[in-house]
């Protein structure tokens, strides 16, 4: 049977439209620090690592190192196939920081810190339910909401062997939408998160002393079309903080699929202001069962 021009057009777009939802039930095809609204048919794991240069704490100024952590996916199907539970688990930081406080006797000197656990990046137990999908409102859209704390602290070589960020809590809120667009004529995936993390009871974290504080948690990306199959070329623009504290990153990146539950995700980033990170970048692994 030919087809005419009106169908084999209706017929890419049909296919095009079914390889991009595929993209938000696997996990693999995932932006690194962007995600999709609609919920995960499966079980995933993803494990990374991204190194950052020049942050400011509260009592350590120029901190460069790297850090590491886990997330985790779980569908709540004996619930509903639109709800699911994501686990943010970091488990190491290291590098090197100047200690900026003066009641230390070796206060602009150098110092190590290292430790099972992370910076702004507590473990973190995130609810999340689809409200919209694609299929019948042309857009994907959910809210999560999830509380975390501080597992383990960091330790340092100075003088009194401070522990950084041993306490701290978060909570954690917000939207997520996704939907197929058009860039440059071929079919993409635009992603939007916007949230809100409140943190309280912290130490040694906020470069201004603050123990509470709420930052915005904005982030966008662009999943373009696959170059071949084995590069899926990604533009991430993420956000963290308020209009005292701002830490604007540009992070273009590609996702390496070797097949439908494992893949590679490669990138760098670049801060554009001039708080947070300066530069840097990050590798993870993905799996989906």
């Amino acid at each position: 049977m030919k087809l005419t021009k009106i169908q084999l057009t209706a017929l890419t777009a049909t296919l095009a439209l079914s390889s991009l939802t595929a993209h938000a039930v696997n996990s693999t095809l995932q932006p690194i620090s962007t995600r999709y609204a609609q919920t995960q048919d499966a079980i995933s794991i993803e494990v990374g690592a991204s190194s950052f240069s020049d942050i400011e704490l509260e009592e350590a100024d120029g901190f460069d190192g790297w850090t590491a952590g886990a997330e985790i996916v779980v569908p709540l199907k004996a619930v509903s196939e639109h709800m699911q539970v994501r686990l943010l688990i970091p488990f190491y930081t290291d590098g090197d920081a100047t200690i900026t406080d003066p009641a230390l006797p070796d206060v602009g000197e150098s110092i190590d810190i290292d430790g099972n656990g992370g910076l702004y990046d507590f473990a973190i137990a995130q609810f999340e339910h689809q409200l919209y999908n694609l299929k019948d409102d042309d857009f994907n859209a959910a809210y999560y909401v999830g509380w975390g704390k501080v597992i383990e602290s960091l330790d340092t070589t100075t003088s009194d062997k401070d522990l950084y960020n041993h306490s701290g809590k978060v909570t954690v809120a917000g939207i997520k939408y996704d939907r197929p667009v058009s860039i440059f004529n071929n079919e993409s995936q635009l992603l939007l998160n916007v949230g809100v993390r409140h943190y309280y009871d912290t130490d040694d974290l906020h470069p201004d002393d603050e123990d509470s504080f709420t930052w915005a948690d904005l982030r966008a990306a662009v999943v373009f079309q696959n170059i071949g199959d084995y590069i899926v070329p990604v533009l991430e623009l993420t956000f963290l903080g308020d209009s005292d504290y701002s830490d604007l990153q540009l992070q273009p990146q590609v996702i390496i699929p070797f097949n439908d539950n494992v893949s590679i995700k490669l990138g760098g980033y670049v801060g554009l202001l001039s708080d947070g990170s300066d530069a840097g970048g990050a590798a993870s692994l993905a799996i989906g069962f």
